[in-house]
């Protein structure tokens, strides 16, 4: 089998594997930290994995309970969440923690102004991301498989 199909198959398979806690900010572009520790830029996503829950409590019920996270905006407005979300799916599961930002502290401008420009960085990287996509396909496409009859480029053979 071609190196490049096993490594997508073996990709396929990796990615049902595990759960993610993701923690939002609104709006996203807040530093998240937890137990003092930077996290980093939200939306922060975390695997769910034996390791990375290994500090997380648990209820009666079995259910992981996730750590408390704190927001802070590039104005100073700070928010946090509370500790104990329960996360009753277990590891496999997705979460989803939301921090608002407080209505009433100042520097709102500032807060969104910082969030449209990680909109706009993202959005950027989302399409050339989409791009290098379509030059791996032409490069998968152009590869001449013995007895397929393709052409150079995936789309014709060559006469014969």
């Amino acid at each position: 089998m071609n190196p490049k199909y096993l490594s997508l198959v073996m990709v396929i398979t990796l990615v049902g594997c595990a759960g993610s806690l993701t923690v939002n900010s609104i709006p996203q572009g807040a530093l998240i930290s937890s137990n003092q520790q930077a996290l980093g830029e939200s939306p922060v996503v975390i695997e769910l994995t034996k390791d990375s829950v290994r500090g997380f409590a648990q209820n009666a019920a079995g259910c992981y309970l996730a750590p408390g996270f704190t927001a802070q905006w590039a104005s100073g407005a700070t928010a946090s969440a509370p500790d104990g979300t329960p996360l009753c799916q277990g590891l496999d599961g997705d979460y989803s923690i939301n921090i608002p930002r407080p209505a009433k502290a100042p520097g709102l401008d500032q807060d969104l102004k910082v969030a449209n420009q990680r909109e706009n960085v993202l959005a950027q990287q989302q399409q050339a991301q989409a791009i290098n996509n379509v030059a791996d396909a032409i490069e998968l496409n152009s590869m001449d498989v013995p007895g397929m009859g393709y052409g150079p480029y995936g789309y014709g053979g060559w006469g014969y």
